[in-house]
């Protein structure tokens, strides 16, 4: 048993009275000492500090400080490499709010099929901060990303952080911990980088530093120029540098060597989240249009040049409240507030690769950015742990995340020939002449139906999906047989319309065709499209459909960043046969049906036949 446990045994054993006594005895002995130390050294030593968390990709940690302690840095060090240094916040990360890594990728299968609330995943922190400071004293908390110095570190090599000269404990490995495995490479070939301009990134990515990498400066300046004139053009706003970027412009003149990106805004003139939000999708779709490929995350839009996809520029959507606070859906990690009256609009500046906007008086916004303690250098910051506020109703949902998803995809990627589910399919007897294809996307498979001397319509709720596939069809001579239209199927009066009228058209029987779409809708919009389905079929029209099975959940996939849905196959089955009305004729659940790349998906197929109402 430890010293510690056999302490605390002890003291459990004394009355609650005296032990309450003896334990504010000792705090007021720890404070004295401290001030002793300070005033005899002219500095002041931690009272208490620890890491407490080294993992893969963070190491996290406190020092216990007096409030009247000059600020002072934490060191990482890498055997006897410095490799970076940061200022612990008092009443900060780790104390504050939480805000889960859920923007990482794709939203998760279980929560996305619930309705969500804006700003779930979003947890205060204790009152108290977590820690308990004794009278004088305060927690200052720090963090660093490392997820790219392992490939560094050697077998012994030694990890350890340092606050005035003295090691921090780190949890459950003492003053220092040891790698336990032989990297790729060596602290020799990490220290050569160092001295090239390389550096630990925010994010924890060992590169060269923003501040000399001038090749990356000219290309993500040419991006936020264009960015910059399409929305001003199209929605009359200013993009200005905002966040990390902003904040270098204004402490350091250019970039921020451990920056990792480049921060844009702009300020919407909604004064809702909601509106906000919805906004920026319109916003997305603009910059798809001018060929930029975009990724809508639930609180920022990634801006990527189209030919190299590493080149990125991050876009947040701002607004006034009614009561004309500025809100932040990515959140702010200050206290003081920023207002309509703060805010006198937008001047060009200098900055590192070419002119930018910047607000004009900009420190206090990057005082309610980032608090008070903006002009100390923080290379571990993070916001998972900083965020003190969140404009929850403006964060994006997944609904919208897709729309620009899938227009993005469609502009940025062609299919060739009809899919292995379509080879399927049309061997089957009896297949009718007129398809529907639900969910076709970019078109291939209505191609493919209409070379076969179908006639076809294919809906999709992307815009840019239907012009494709009109374009392209024309260009391969099925324009008369393959007509494309704009429906979204989770509007089901939309949805109803087009299927009634395309069961109208058509005196024989249908195929109802859907590849790849159930399980990128959610169940209840599912419900809806089978419903809409049974009320327009008629005997013998066909029901095909190819989709993920929750046995492929957790299998790897290609395109990550979008929602997915995995159901089980028999329950589908049962429905389909119960009360949707069809017969199943064959089916199939198995990966081989469709590999792409690297990924090779179980899938179900299934295709049936109505056996119609008592009246047909």
């Amino acid at each position: 048993m430890s010293k510690a446990s056999v302490r605390r045994q002890v003291i459990d054993r004394i009355p609650e009275g005296q032990r309450t006594r003896l334990l504010r005895w000792r705090r007021a002995t720890r404070v004295v000492r401290g001030r002793v130390h300070e005033q005899l050294t002219g500095s002041a030593r931690p009272a208490v500090g620890m890491v407490e968390r080294l993992g893969d990709t963070q190491i996290a940690g406190w020092v216990m400080v007096s409030v009247q302690t000059a600020p002072a840095p934490v060191t990482l060090q890498l055997g006897s490499i410095e490799l970076s240094s940061t200022y612990p916040t008092a009443e900060g990360t780790l104390s504050g709010m939480r805000l889960a890594p859920e923007d990482e990728g794709p939203p998760s299968a279980q929560a996305a099929t619930r309705p969500r609330r804006a700003g779930a995943g979003v947890a205060a922190g204790r009152v108290d901060g977590r820690r308990n400071a004794p009278d004088g004293y305060e927690a200052r908390t720090f963090s660093f990303q490392i997820r790219e110095i392992w490939p560094y570190l050697n077998k012994g090599d030694r990890i350890s952080v340092t606050f005035d000269g003295q090691p921090l404990p780190i949890t459950g490995h003492g003053l220092f911990f040891r790698a336990r495995t032989d990297g790729a490479s060596n602290l020799r070939a990490l220290r050569r980088k160092l001295d090239q301009g390389y550096t630990l990134t925010q994010t924890g990515r060992i590169m060269l530093s923003k501040r000399l990498d001038t090749q990356w400066q000219q290309r993500i300046a040419a991006i936020y120029s264009t960015v910059r004139e399409v929305v001003a053009e199209r929605f009359g706003y200013d993009v200005f540098i905002a966040y990390g970027t902003l904040l270098g412009s204004v402490r350091e003149g250019g970039y921020i060597s451990h920056d990792a990106d480049f921060d844009s805004a702009y300020i919407s003139r909604y004064r809702t989240g909601r509106e906000a939000a919805e906004e920026l999708v319109d916003i997305a779709m603009a910059l798809i249009e001018v060929g930029f490929e975009v990724d809508l995350r639930q609180r920022v839009l990634h801006i990527h040049d189209p030919e190299d996809r590493t080149y990125r520029i991050d876009l947040f959507h701002l607004y006034f409240d009614p009561g004309g606070r500025l809100r932040f859906p990515w959140g702010v990690a200050g206290t003081r507030g920023y207002t309509t009256d703060d805010f006198v609009g937008t001047e060009p500046v200098d900055f590192s690769g070419g002119q930018v906007l910047r607000p004009i008086n900009p420190e206090p916004l990057v005082a309610h950015i980032y608090g008070d303690d903006w002009r100390l250098p923080k290379p571990g910051f993070h916001w998972w742990h900083a965020r003190r506020e969140v404009a929850e109703d403006g964060i994006l949902t997944i609904v919208q995340r897709d729309r620009v998803y899938w227009s993005n995809f469609y502009a940025h990627h062609t299919s060739s020939g009809g899919s292995t589910f379509f080879a399927a399919v049309s061997e089957l007897d009896g297949l009718p002449g007129a398809v529907v294809d639900i969910g076709c996307g970019d078109g291939h498979d209505s191609f493919a139906f209409a070379q076969s001397g179908r006639t076809v319509l294919g809906i999709d709720q992307s815009a840019v999906a239907v012009q494709g596939a009109t374009a392209r069809a024309e260009q391969l001579g099925v324009a008369d047989r393959a007509v494309f239209e704009v429906c979204d199927v989770s509007d089901p009066a939309a949805l109803g319309a087009v299927l009634e009228r395309f069961r109208g058209q058509h005196a024989g029987n249908v195929l109802f065709y859907l590849r790849f779409f159930l399980h990128s809708v959610t169940a209840e919009v599912q419900e809806e499209v089978l419903a809409h389905i049974r009320s327009v079929a008629r005997a013998g029209d066909v029901f095909a459909a190819e989709f993920r099975t929750d046995k492929d959940e957790k299998r790897k996939k290609t395109f990550g960043n979008h929602y997915r849905r995995f159901q089980s196959a028999a329950e589908f089955r049962a429905a389909l046969e119960g009360r949707c009305g069809f017969q199943v004729v064959s089916d199939q659940e198995s990966d081989g049906l469709s590999p792409y790349g690297d990924e090779d998906p179980i899938l179900y197929r299934v295709v049936a036949r109505f056996r119609g109402r008592p009246s047909d």
